[in-house]
């Protein structure tokens, strides 16, 4: 049977995880150009990570965060188109404008997360929740954004608790239907304390230039929502 072999290897760092890359097959980026040229398609984190990313790493399996599939991204952004972008500064002081070449890993700030156990009491309770990064692809599919950005920010909380204890009481099985249930039944001062610690934990993605104006060397910064110049994001 006639099959191309490709020996391609690209590999990249992200926290602990260390990401194999392949190659996108010509199959792979028609589904994407489709995607994108279907007015009906609704782009989403999940589209993204479907059409994008899950092709091009070898993994398939692999449990990754919002940060850490933009640094997938990224990845793929630099080799595929490059390393920099052009951009214009205006200086805040001065007004003037620059065109710059921006490395994109220049701009880059990625805080790796750092999950822990939280503890929180009242008169009543002693209650320990054990926080770790969500387990599998499986229940990563309970994150739907059409359900609204709450309820997806609930659900994504819910997912990264391990177990729970009460009073000495550890419960380590507990269903998602039983953890929520619980956790909506918590006083709104005990949830909110839990979800706050818990934020606090979390990897994050910063893009942001930082750099002196070469006409009066004030100190010039731009923030990034998204990877600039790269695709509908």
């Amino acid at each position: 049977m006639l099959k191309y072999k490709s020996s391609y290897k690209h590999t990249a760092q992200i926290g602990q995880k260390e990401i194999k890359f392949k190659e996108w097959t010509a199959k792979e980026e028609r589904l994407y150009l489709e995607a994108i040229e279907d007015k009906d398609t609704k782009i989403t984190d999940k589209v993204i990570f479907d059409l994008l990313v899950l092709p091009a790493i070898e993994n398939k399996k692999l449990v990754l965060s919002v940060q850490e599939q933009k640094l997938l991204l990224i990845e793929i952004r630099i080799k595929s188109i490059g390393e920099t972008f052009k951009d214009k500064i205006i200086c805040s002081e001065c007004e003037e404008e620059q065109t710059l070449d921006i490395k994109i890993k220049d701009i880059c700030t990625f805080e790796e997360a750092k999950y822990s156990k939280v503890q929180v009491q009242d008169e009543e309770n002693n209650m320990i929740f054990n926080i770790g990064p969500i387990r599998t692809n499986k229940e990563k599919e309970k994150l739907i954004i059409d359900d609204g950005i709450i309820n997806y920010i609930f659900t994504d909380f819910i997912l990264h608790i391990h177990s729970v204890e009460i009073n000495g009481k550890l419960t380590e099985k507990i269903s998602y239907k039983e953890l929520t249930n619980f956790m909506d039944s918590l006083p709104s001062r005990i949830f909110d304390e839990v979800f706050e610690k818990y934020q606090l934990m979390v990897d994050s993605l910063e893009l942001k230039f930082a750099g002196t104006c070469p006409n009066c060397s004030a100190k010039e910064t731009k923030t990034y929502e998204n990877i600039p110049n790269f695709l509908w994001i």
